[in-house]
This record gives structure tokens, sequence and C-alpha cells, in this order.
């Protein structure tokens, strides 16, 4: 039975996260043995008790959190670095991470790992993002969890800098559990919400100026600078 994170696949990581305990902890930890050994559960129900938590006191290591360690190359896959992000893959990495990010845990390696190929002039080019990540969510449940988990917090703590960075172009939303009583603020918070709902868009038409065959140039472009023209824009304006 594996012992340490570094002997568990990513596709493994995921099904013990997708794990519940409302069925009771003994069936909680009887579900991971079966994950990790890859046996059935009459397996572990016909076990005598002292034999099952002899096999339970092996699990400790699983409470734990995986090596914040991530590879930048697994197999020919080269992590995208941060810094160069497009406003497309900011926008998809947002979508991703604005709710359980582990529930996107694929579509985050998809979007972030890249095949590479060489110019004329021999440096490495980065496969830009012409792809849907849908279909590419198999591609990394093979690997060690510990090749990967660390982009995680890593990237959270580059969206973090990122939004101190741009606190102020960045829009506050008005929560969904905020209770109001005002009627003309009610009606504000619903107009908040429909223009919440296509910010993206009205951001970028607006850099385009309206012109919808500039729209994918504009999603192309580094995240960074285009955070940087609409910080100028707001100066001068």
């Amino acid at each position: 039975m594996p012992q340490q994170w570094n002997q568990i696949s990513v596709s493994q990581f995921l099904e013990i996260n997708r794990l519940s305990s409302e069925d009771g902890v003994l069936n909680y930890k009887i579900d991971i043995l079966c994950i990790l050994t890859d046996k059935d559960v009459s397996y572990f129900e016909e076990l005598q008790l002292d034999e099952l938590n002899e096999f339970i006191k092996q699990l400790k290591w699983v409470q734990s959190e995986p090596s914040r360690r991530y590879k930048n190359k697994i197999d020919n896959y080269v992590l995208k670095p941060y810094s160069k992000l497009s406003l497309g893959e900011f926008i998809d990495l947002e979508h991703y991470f604005s709710s359980d990010y582990l529930d996107h845990f694929c579509h985050i390696l998809a979007l972030l790992y890249r095949r590479t190929s060489k110019n004329v002039y021999g440096d490495d080019i980065i496969e830009p993002y012409e792809y849907s990540p849908k279909d590419r969510l198999d591609w990394y449940l093979d690997y060690p969890i510990t090749d990967v988990y660390g982009l995680i917090p890593e990237y959270l703590k580059y969206r973090e800098n990122f939004t101190n960075t741009y606190t102020n172009l960045l829009s506050d939303v008005v929560t969904d559990d905020e209770v109001l009583e005002d009627a003309d603020e009610i009606k504000e918070q619903k107009r908040e919400q429909q223009k919440q709902k296509f910010a993206w868009e009205s951001t970028i038409m607006a850099l385009c100026n309206d012109d919808l065959s500039k729209f994918n140039s504009i999603l192309e472009m580094p995240v960074v600078l285009v955070f940087n023209i609409l910080g100028m824009k707001k100066t001068l304006d």
C-alpha cells in the first residue's frame, strides 16, 4: 500500500478529495483504502477489526498536504510561466479558481502545461492557446500528484499579488448573500450583478473600440500588458 504522496497519481488524489465522511469516519477510511489498494470494499469489510485497524493506522499521511514542489517539465509538456499568461488564459484560470479549483484541477493542468517546438532560430516556442482544456483532461491523470500539486499554491500566490497590484481595476462584486432591504439598493444590486456577468466581455470590447474583429487579438495579449493599458486609460480619463 502507498505510504506517501509521491506514490499517488493525480487520479487517485482527486478521487480521495471527492470522498465525504457523511456516512461515517470508518466508511470514509475504507473508501480511501479501496482507492489506494485498488481492492473492493468487501475485502476490508470482511477483515477482523484488528486487521482493519492495522490498515487504517497507515493512513495518517493522507491527512497531510502533498509537497508544494512541482515540475516545470513533465515528459514533453512545459509549464507556461505565469508572467507570460495571456488575457484569455488568465480569464479561464479565474473561472477555474473562482469555485473549488480541485474540481477543475485537470483543466488547470491542461491549460498551464504545453507542448513546445523550435522556431527557425532554434528558440523554444510554447504551444498557442488554440485548444480546449476539456479535450486534454485525461492527459495528466497518471502522473504523480507530487509532480504538479505545487503549481496550485504557487498560482494562488501569483493571483493574490496580481490582485493587489491591480486592485483598483478589478471590479468589486456585491455578494448574493448580502441582505438588502431598500428597493433602490436591490435594483442597483441586480444591475451590478448583470454588469459583472459580462464584465470581461465589456472590458475587451472597450479595448477594441467595439470592433469585434479585434476581440481575439485582445485575448491573446499578455494579461499584464492589458491591465497596464487599463490603468493608463483610467488615469488619463
